[in-house]
């Protein structure tokens, strides 16, 4: 039995817009554009499909793969709920290398490991060259959440399947607190250092978006491992 052709037509849209089986939209522009134009009727409902398949495998290997580093973590049963939201290889991370994370948030094991490689070869790195001393603690706002993108309806957030954490700040070792919304737009060592931390993240996520992006990023840096490339 042949598809309805006004069904094959959102297909075929949706598709282009999300990038069929995990091909990213790396242009900004492009992609507020055609994120506008999925929000309208029953596209979303094919978007979302799109987006489970799309995001990077998380499997039996991934967590083979995650216990390999200098982490600590729990593995997690998969779950799904009534709106879409999907958590398949999810863990509780508390620690990745020597930096302590927060109320051991969930995240799948993809973007566990991403930020477990990410705090190995940059964040540690960058605190040093610009603050003179290590961090010792990720502070966050959330990692899964259950919900549609902010601006636009109907379309699951990549916190809706465990895959985007929201930084709100770090503790560093020798005391000091860094707060995106209150050093962000300052002048001193702590502004350069987020600003720095921000650019480096969008070269170990698929997605990572600042204060300067947008008014729902003023206090924390996005991070998400979604299927296609913004840096904001």
């Amino acid at each position: 039995m042949h598809r309805p052709r006004w069904k094959l037509a959102l297909v075929i849209a949706a598709a282009s817009i999300i990038g069929f089986a995990g091909i990213p939209l790396y242009f900004d522009y492009s992609r507020r554009l055609l994120v506008r134009v999925a929000s309208i009727g029953p596209i979303p409902t094919f978007i979302n499909r799109l987006q489970r398949y799309g995001i990077p495998k998380n499997d039996a290997e991934c967590m083979k793969d995650l216990k390999t580093l200098d982490v600590d973590f729990k593995e997690q049963v998969s779950f799904s709920e009534p709106l879409g939201c999907k958590v398949e290889y999810g863990v509780r991370l508390a620690r990745a290398g020597n930096i302590r994370i927060s109320n051991a948030p969930l995240l799948t094991c993809r973007m566990a490991t991403e930020l477990a490689e990410f705090e190995q070869g940059k964040l540690q790195s960058t605190a040093k060259r610009i603050l003179g001393s290590e961090i010792k603690r990720i502070n966050h706002i959330g990692t899964y959440n259950c919900r549609s993108m902010r601006q636009y309806k109907g379309i699951i957030s990549q916190h809706g399947y465990a895959n985007a954490i929201d930084v709100s700040g770090f503790i560093l070792k020798d005391g000091r607190a860094i707060s995106v919304a209150k050093d962000w737009k300052g002048n001193g060592k702590k502004a350069r250092f987020l600003k720095a931390v921000a650019s480096s993240a969008c070269q170990a996520f698929r997605v990572s978006v600042s204060p300067d992006g947008d008014a729902n990023h003023w206090n924390h840096l996005h991070w998400d491992m979604g299927i296609y490339r913004s840096c904001r």
